[in-house]
């Protein structure tokens, strides 16, 4: 897989308007954490928040032992505008494919030879869990991509 980072204004730099930008290769998750900490694999030392640049292509090459590599980004900004301005792309290799986003602030993020993984969200409440582990997209991400968790295991 190959990430490939565009803006119409910007050649190259930094990805400006993301408070924390990281890829993450991901085997599995905890169920008692959200976010970032809750996902088990390894980040991509080439693309966070001090190395995501524009116009720089990351060679994601690290497919065969992980089976997904999910990207995000939290936005700058208002709170109350962070959900709908957030970047989410969880990603399964798939030779020949392309999947991508452009983002709220016009960055184009282009993956070849990878699909976009469908995660449903979650219902409030579900399984008598915090909204803000429930909310969050990268938990509800974890749950599509290896099924819910034991009950037992998310307290």
């Amino acid at each position: 897989m190959v990430l490939s980072v565009t803006h119409p204004a910007q050649m190259d730099g930094a990805i400006p308007g993301f408070r924390f930008l990281w890829a993450m290769y991901v085997r599995g998750y905890d169920a008692t954490r959200h976010c970032q900490p809750g996902l088990r694999g390894r980040r991509v030392d080439t693309f966070h928040s001090r190395t995501a640049r524009c116009g720089v292509p990351v060679l994601l090459d690290q497919v065969h032992r992980f089976p997904f590599v999910y990207i995000c980004g939290v936005a700058t900004g208002p709170l109350h505008l962070r959900g709908e301005r957030n970047l989410h792309l969880p990603l399964r290799y798939d030779p020949g494919a392309v999947a991508g986003t452009t983002t709220y602030n016009d960055f184009t993020f282009t993956i070849t030879n990878a699909s976009l993984v469908i995660v449903p969200r979650l219902p409030r409440g579900w399984r008598d869990l915090p909204d803000t582990q429930t909310q969050c997209r990268n938990f509800q991400f974890a749950v599509a991509a290896f099924g819910a968790p034991d009950p037992a295991h998310t307290r």
